[in-house]
Order: C-alpha cells, then structure tokens, then sequence
C-alpha cells in the first residue's frame, strides 16, 4: 500500500483515478477473503483493516462511503450464503466493523478540524506578517515618491553617525532641492508639481548607488546618505547626478535643474553639525547661481 501511495504521489494529477481503482481491488481482495473464509470468526478480523484504507487513501466523506458499501455487500452474501458463518460470529463481525468504522470516522473527522484550524491560524499568522510588513513600509515610505520618507533618513543617519563615531566609517550626505519649484507649482499648479517631484525620485532612484540611501528630506529637496564615501566620491556622484537632471526631459514643463549641497563627516561631528553643513552648502549653490555642486 505505502509504495502503491508513493508511485502515485510522483503523478498527482492521476490520484484519484489510481486511489480509486486501488480501493476497488482490495475491495474485490476482502470480499473474496470473505467468500472463501472457514466459518472462524477470526478469519474475517483482516476485513477490518478495510476502513483504516478507505478513509487513509479516499479521505473522510468518500472513505465513509466505500466503508459503509463493503459492510452492505458483505450482509447481502451472508444472507444468500449464511452458511459461510454461524450467525453469532457474523454479528460479532459486524459489530466490530461498525466499531472500528466509527472510531476511524471520528478520528479523522476531529484530525481534520484540528488540520484546518492550525491552516487557518497559519494563514492568518502569515496575513498578519505581511500587514505587519506593508506597515512598516508605509511607515517609512513616502506617500508621493514611493522613496524613503524622514523618518528613515533620520534613522538611517543616526545609524551612520553611531557608526562613524565607534569605529570611524565615514560617510557623506547630499542634499538636493529643485531650482524655481514654486514656479511649477503656480504655473503649471499642484498636481504637475507632484508629477515632477515623483519624476525626480525616480531619476535619482535610478542613478544612486545601491548602498546609498535616499529619501525625500521636505517638499522639493531630497537627501543622499552614501556610507564609506569620501568627499572624491560624493562629488563624482553629485556632479553626474546634476548633469543627468539638467539633461533631463521632464513630463509637461521640459527641463529642469536642481542644486546640490554636499558634505563629508569629521570627527567630532553630530547629526545636527553634518545636516547644517550640507545645508550650507546648499545655499551657497542656491545663492551663487543655482544648477551646481557646492561641498563645505
């Protein structure tokens, strides 16, 4: 039985046209042991093996079924051929049967609920986990750019300055604001303004590096933290980034630049010191011409 089950598991789309044609063989096997049984009670106990296999390979419901069908067959021959069994024994037999049937039936019955409860618990578990999951990505995600919102460039820079003050892993950070944005805003009005500051996410998303982390700092500025960077790297990225916006073919207004406000750690710094420099930095680049790098 064990082999015949695993031959048929290499070939699940034939179970149940195999299951069922086994069933029906031993089906044929227990009647026939039954037919040619020497009139010894013990001789029709292997019968009862028969639910254990019809509920073990056919389930519950369609178990039942095929259980129920042999004990009717079995009275049907007994009755044509009583002479098979005294009529004690064959009660007795049937009592059993209809025992060990119930029990099976039973059995199983609360497996299954037991089953589908535990499927059901882990289903709901794995539901919540991806709540839970999406949760924490909303809770870091900016609704309109689809990147990193304060909250975890916040953290992601405390986790970077803790770094660099232990174990002196410097870093640097980028600051960007788009040039003449409440332009866009009152001429072109709210929703074009969206549509450009979701543009620009996606530019820059798409020419950072992988290490590097980016979100949207405020309104239309975004910032860039880039782990172990010195300030050769930093500028070499800030410039090619300048250059990719100010090629750049935007949505509805055409071009646009941006101005970048760059700065590398030193020791002793805080996030509040690194922020401030890079911020004026920034200002410089607004002040002096906007469309340019500045690094302080």
């Amino acid at each position: 039985m064990m082999f015949f089950l695993y031959l048929i598991r290499l070939q699940t789309n034939k179970y149940t046209l195999k299951s069922r044609g086994f069933i029906l063989a031993i089906t044929i096997l227990f009647i026939s042991g039954f037919i040619n049984g020497n009139q010894e009670i013990n001789s029709t106990f292997f019968l009862l093996l028969y639910p254990i296999a019809s509920f073990s390979i056919r389930g519950l419901k369609e178990g039942l079924v095929w259980t129920f069908s042999l004990l009717l067959i079995l009275i049907t021959i007994y009755t044509q051929m009583s002479f098979l069994y005294n009529v004690y024994s064959f009660i007795f037999f049937c009592i059993a049967y209809f025992m060990v049937s119930y029990l099976l039936y039973w059995y199983r019955h609360y497996e299954l609920k037991i089953f589908t409860k535990m499927f059901q618990v882990n289903k709901l578990k794995e539901e919540l986990e991806e709540k839970n999951k999406e949760l924490k990505r909303i809770a870091i995600t900016d609704k309109l750019t689809n990147i990193y919102n304060r909250v975890k460039l916040d953290s992601k820079m405390e986790a970077e300055m803790n770094r660099a003050q232990r174990f002196g892993h410097g870093f640097s950070i980028i600051i960007i604001d788009i040039d003449y944005f409440k332009e866009v805003n009152d001429n072109y009005g709210h929703q074009i303004g969206d549509c450009v500051l979701i543009e620009m996410a996606n530019l820059l998303k798409s020419h950072v590096r992988n290490t590097d982390t980016l979100g949207r700092w405020g309104g239309e500025e975004f910032l860039i933290i880039c782990p172990e960077t010195k300030e050769e790297g930093v500028l070499k990225l800030a410039n090619n980034l300048q250059k990719t916006i100010e090629e750049n073919t935007f949505s509805t207004i055409g071009s646009k630049t941006a101005s970048f406000g760059i700065t590398t750690y030193i020791n002793g710094d805080n996030t509040n010191s690194i922020l401030k420099r890079a911020d004026d930095a920034l200002y410089k680049a607004k002040t002096t011409g906007r469309n340019k790098v500045e690094i302080l």
